[in-house]
């Protein structure tokens, strides 16, 4: 029997996966570029993931209990992406900003078109 992934885990697997092959892309350029944009992207998984683990943790029919939940994990979200951001830019004086945030932008890019990835090709 296959074992069948949510869509959140597929999320997440495609957004490591497009942070790492822009990595790998990148090394020709340098290997503070590759390192940068590979931040970058872990600087979008990283509260994705932590949304994900808030959000799946526990199921509730109260709808105010929901959406108390949602609203405070994302705040989580925005606060842990702001801090992760802050702490690289002020402790990383050879980060490249321009790829590092290529790397959070293709992570998030990767996001946003990986439900419409999965649906076309799991149509049958």
């Amino acid at each position: 029997m296959a074992n069948k992934l949510s869509l959140v885990s597929r999320i997440l697997i495609a957004q490591v996966f497009m942070s790492c092959l822009l990595a790998i892309c990148l090394l020709y350029q340098g290997k503070l570029i590759a390192l940068s944009a590979l931040l970058g992207g872990f600087i979008c998984v990283i509260p994705n993931s932590y949304l994900a683990y808030k959000l799946t943790g526990r199921r509730t029919a109260d709808a105010n209990q929901l959406k108390n939940t949602m609203y405070t994990a994302e705040m989580g979200k925005i606060i842990i992406t702001f801090a992760l951001f802050a702490g690289i830019f002020a402790t990383q004086e050879w980060i490249q900003p321009v790829a590092l945030l290529a790397g959070f932008g293709l992570a998030q890019l990767t996001h946003w078109l990986t439900p419409v990835a999965v649906s076309v090709l799991t149509k049958k």
